[in-house]
């Protein structure tokens, strides 16, 4: 990496992806490109050789465990249930019910769509109510038989952006020259 490469790394931590990374990647996943941009952002940040190969061993194995494909909606139930809780890559929307008074979130890959969620995670991230966010999300099963939802979000990090802070943006672009 040169020494512009190197500044916008340290000003823009994580934010920063190699896309050459990103295309020798992309070959053989059937995967949205933000998301590998988020799995190479935190594991590939880095210009020496070996831990760039582990960051995309890192990459692989990720995707490998937590991210649901559409026919395998039945084995990462299956995975919740028997684990008790598990972390999935999947796009996550927030209805409110008005029949249940509550909001119920719904995972895309994960096929559920009576997924208790706390109120916490749709107030610190609005687009979930907006047409829905991509995130890492830890699912727990729910044991209390009286309940009427199997599944709940214990977790969620957003993969894509739920905020765009325009304030930080201008602070690091401020120590560019042009």
């Amino acid at each position: 990496m040169d020494a512009l490469d190197q500044k916008l790394t340290s000003i823009f931590d994580g934010k920063v992806v190699r896309k050459d990374l990103l295309h020798r990647i992309k070959k053989g996943t059937n995967v949205p490109t933000f998301v590998l941009e988020f799995l190479l952002a935190r594991f590939c940040a880095s210009n020496e050789p070996a831990e760039i190969q582990a960051g995309m061993e890192a990459v692989l194995e990720t995707l490998n465990d937590n991210y649901v494909r559409p026919n395998e909606a039945n084995a990462a139930q299956s995975r919740v249930a028997t684990k008790g809780k598990h972390r999935f890559i999947d796009k996550v929307h927030v209805n409110y019910v008005e029949k249940d008074r509550r909001h119920w979130a719904a995972l895309e890959n994960f096929d559920s769509r009576r997924v208790a969620i706390s109120e916490k995670f749709y107030r610190d991230h609005e687009r979930l109510l907006q047409g829905g966010l991509w995130a890492e999300v830890t699912i727990a099963y729910n044991e209390i038989e009286d309940d009427d939802y199997t599944f709940f979000v214990e977790d969620l990090r957003p993969i894509q952006l739920s905020r765009f802070d325009f304030g930080a943006y201008c602070e690091g672009r401020a120590q560019f020259t042009r």
